[in-house]
Formats: structure tokens, C-alpha cells, sequence
């Protein structure tokens, strides 16, 4: 596979990706638990790789006055996920940006509440995830959050065992609960997206969640946490005051 995600990528995760991502509606829940915002407040969202876009729209739908800022690599789901949330267009944003080139952050507004992103950043390595993180914190405001869900690296061999397990279990259980049927989860299998049973793509660069949280802690983050935890994925990160 490429360094880099591509448009076959894109068409994959589309058609499966909420039986392929572990529990995505509690995640979605816990975000918006975790943004530091009134209902009716008016503030600055960054979605750092927005995908289909279901937690800018999360956000958008709960949250009557925020104006997100969608990102994605990919054009084509920039497209896909900007017509499906026409609905909110007056207060979204939607930019086509590189993740392994911090040169996006220049154009942000200097005002930023919350960063937020799903599944992204274990596509960059330790050192970049640590200059990531130290930028973020850099270009947020005061009383401001940055909330990652992404796949984390097991400890050991027994860890890794026990993920690999667990996401099968949720995804089998997800593709008949969503889909009615195993098509997904066969697909999952034979694709052999559970990186966790199938190491080794470059693509995918997962630290542990405690050196995530440490590197966090370098960065300047106060409160920092792991709020929730499921096969192999997490959703940490931390606060600024």
C-alpha cells in the first residue's frame, strides 16, 4: 500500500466504515461530552481528517452555532461528505489539506475551541504526532480541547492478542446489527483491516495510548485523559487553560 491514504481507501471506508470503527455512536457521544461549549455557544471546531464526516456533523447537529472546519486529504471525500451535509453549509468549511504538512495550521482562525479528529493520526509517526500535538496546543484558545479517537499500539503480545480478538467480535456483531448480514465483516477479514492480527502496512504508525498521553503532557495539556477505550481504540487528549 501507498505511504499515503488513497481513493480506494475512500470508496471502502464510505460503504463501512461505521460497522468498521468500534462503537461509533457512544464515541460520537463522548465528544460532544467532552467539548467545553454551551448549546447556544458560538466557537471554532477543527476536524482533522474529516472522512464521511459523521463527527463534524455530530458536532455541527448538536452544537446550532459552531462552525466546523472540516479537513481531508482526500478530495473525493471532501466532495462526498460536503453534499451530504449541505444542510449545514452555512457553517461549514470544508479544506483539503495534508496531514503530514503542518503548513495548514497557518490558516486557521486564531480563535480555535476544539480540535478534534478520528482515526488520522496514527498515520504519522511518533516525532510527528509530538510536533502535531505541540502545534495544536499552540493555536488553541484558552479553556480549549483537543480530542483524538484513533487506534492505539498494544503493550505486548498479549494486548495485541486481546485487540485483535475484540475488533473482530465488534465488527462481527456490528455488520449483522447495521447491515443485517456478514458481507462487512467478511470483507473486514479478507481485507484484513484488523491491523492489529495483520501488522505491517506503513501506512500505519499507532503509538501506545501512554506515550500519546505523555507526549500530550510535553506538548503544555492540562487534564489530560483517556475517556474511552474499546478493541484496540481510544478517544484521549487534553485541555488548555
Amino acid at each position: 500500500m501507498d505511504q499515503k491514504w488513497n481513493e480506494s481507501d475512500t470508496e471502502v471506508f464510505l460503504r463501512y466504515g461505521r460497522v468498521f470503527v468500534p462503537e461509533r455512536g457512544e464515541l460520537a457521544k463522548t465528544f460532544i461530552d467532552l467539548i467545553p461549549a454551551n448549546h447556544d455557544e458560538d466557537f471554532v471546531v477543527v476536524d482533522i481528517a474529516t472522512g464521511g464526516g459523521w463527527l463534524t456533523e455530530t458536532i455541527a447537529s448538536t452544537f446550532p452555532k459552531a462552525h466546523v472546519i472540516a479537513l481531508d486529504g482526500s478530495p473525493e471525500m471532501l466532495k462526498y461528505t460536503k453534499d451530504r451535509l449541505e444542510q449545514y453549509a452555512d457553517r461549514l468549511e470544508f479544506r483539503h489539506f495534508d496531514l503530514f504538512d503542518a503548513s495548514w495550521l497557518n490558516d486557521l482562525p486564531n480563535k480555535v475551541r476544539c480540535f478534534v479528529s478520528s482515526l488520522a493520526i496514527h498515520h504519522l509517526s511518533f516525532q510527528q504526532k509530538q510536533d502535531l500535538f505541540k502545534k495544536l496546543y499552540s493555536n488553541l484558545q484558552n479553556n480549549g480541547v483537543l480530542l483524538i479517537a484513533d487506534i492505539v499500539k498494544p503493550v505486548n503480545e498479549i494486548g495485541r492478542r486481546s485487540m485483535s480478538r475484540s475488533w473482530d467480535d465488534v465488527t462481527k456483531k456490528q455488520s449483522l446489527k447495521l447491515e443485517g448480514n456478514l458481507q462487512a465483516y467478511e470483507y473486514f477479514l479478507n481485507a484484513e483491516w484488523n491491523l492489529f492480527e495483520h501488522p505491517g502496512d506503513p501506512v500505519d504508525k499507532p503509538s501506545t495510548l501512554m506515550e500519546q498521553l505523555n507526549a500530550l503532557q510535553q506538548a503544555g495539556f492540562s487534564d489530560i485523559d483517556a475517556w474511552w477505550v474499546k478493541a484496540g481504540h481510544a478517544l484521549f487528549g487534553g485541555y488548555k487553560y
